[in-house]
C-alpha cells in the first residue's frame, strides 16, 4: 500500500471535516487589506467585508508563493518520509499558485501536480473525490490518480449566485451599466466556471430567494449530477431560511445528504456577502 498525501490551496474552501477525514494538507493563499497581508483562513471572512464597507476598496487576493508550497511539502516529508504528494491545484488560469507549486516541487522527489481547473467548492469536490478514490484504491499509481483528476475535473460543475453585484462591480467584473440595469430590473446573474475561469452564467429575475431556487433547480436540469458529490457553499450574510430552502430543494432533486461549506476570504472577496454556490460531479455517460 502506497502512502499518498493530498495538498491543495486554501481557496478550495474545504471544510475541517473533509480536511481531517482525509488528512489533506492546505497551503494558504493570501489576502491583503491596506498595508497588511494575511494568510487566507487566519481571520474571519467578515473582516474582509468590513474592510470594503469602511474603505470602499476590495481586499486583494493573491496565490501561494513557492516558499509557501515548499514549507508544506517539507512538513509532509518530515512527518511521512515515504509519502507521495498529490498536489491538486486551484485553477491555474486564475492565480500564480499552480506555478508556485511547480517551482517548489523541483526541490523534492515524489511530488505530483495536477490542475483541478476549479476554484472554491468546485476544487473541493475534485479534492474530496480524489481522496476517496485513493482510499478505495490504496495500491494505485500517481499516474492513475492524475488521470482520475483529469477526468473528473471536466465533469465538475459549479455555479454561485451573488446576493449583491457590488463586489463584482468593484472588481471590474460587472460594468456600471450592467450593475444599474440589473438592480433596476431585479436581475441576478449567476457565476459559473468555464475552462477554469469565473464567467457570467444564466440570469434570473426576481427576489434573491426565487433566483436561488431557479439556480439550484436549473443546475440539476442541466447536469446529471452524482448525488454523493454535491457540496454547497455560503458566504457570511446568508440567511438560515435560505440554507434550509436549499437542502429542501436538494432532497427534491434526489440529494439526501450534502455538505455545507463556509466560503473563504478568496472567493468571498469577489462574490460578496450572502453569496451561495453549489457544485457536483456529473455522472459518466453509460
Amino acid at each position: 500500500m502506497k502512502n499518498y498525501i493530498i495538498t491543495t490551496e486554501s481557496g478550495s474552501d474545504l471544510s475541517k471535516e473533509i480536511i481531517d477525514r482525509y488528512n489533506i494538507q492546505v497551503i494558504p493563499m493570501h489576502v491583503t487589506m491596506g498595508d497588511q497581508t494575511y494568510p487566507d483562513g487566519s481571520f474571519d471572512v467578515q473582516k474582509a467585508f468590513d474592510y470594503y464597507e469602511k474603505t470602499g476598496n476590495l481586499p486583494k487576493t493573491s496565490g501561494t508563493s513557492p516558499q509557501d508550497n515548499a514549507e508544506v511539502f517539507k512538513e509532509v516529508f518530515d512527518k511521512y518520509p515515504d509519502a507521495n504528494i498529490i498536489h491538486i491545484g486551484y485553477s491555474a488560469v486564475t492565480t500564480v499558485s499552480f506555478n508556485a507549486a511547480n517551482i517548489a516541487a523541483q526541490d523534492f522527489k515524489n511530488v505530483y501536480l495536477v490542475d483541478s481547473k476549479n476554484v472554491s467548492i468546485g476544487a473541493a469536490a475534485v479534492v474530496k473525490a480524489t481522496a476517496q478514490f485513493i482510499e478505495d484504491n490504496p495500491d494505485t499509481s500517481p499516474e492513475a490518480i492524475i488521470a482520475f483528476v483529469e477526468d473528473i475535473r471536466e465533469r465538475t460543475h459549479m455555479v454561485f449566485l451573488p446576493k449583491t453585484l457590488q463586489y463584482l462591480k468593484a472588481g471590474g467584473r460587472v460594468s456600471n451599466l450592467a450593475f444599474h440595469g440589473a438592480n433596476l430590473l431585479k436581475i441576478q446573474p449567476s457565476i459559473i466556471l468555464e475552462n477554469g475561469y469565473l464567467v457570467s452564467g444564466a440570469k434570473y429575475r426576481g427576489s434573491f430567494d426565487n433566483c436561488l431556487k431557479k439556480m439550484v433547480n436549473n443546475f440539476f436540469k442541466s447536469y446529471n449530477i452524482e448525488p454523493d458529490t454535491v457540496l454547497i457553499v455560503g458566504a457570511p450574510g446568508f440567511e438560515d431560511s435560505q440554507k434550509e430552502m436549499i437542502f429542501n430543494l436538494l432532497r427534491e432533486n434526489g440529494v439526501q445528504k450534502a455538505s455545507w461549506m463556509k466560503a473563504g476570504a478568496v472567493i468571498s472577496s469577489h462574490g460578496g456577502p450572502g453569496a451561495i454556490g453549489i457544485t457536483g460531479i456529473e455522472k459518466t455517460a453509460d
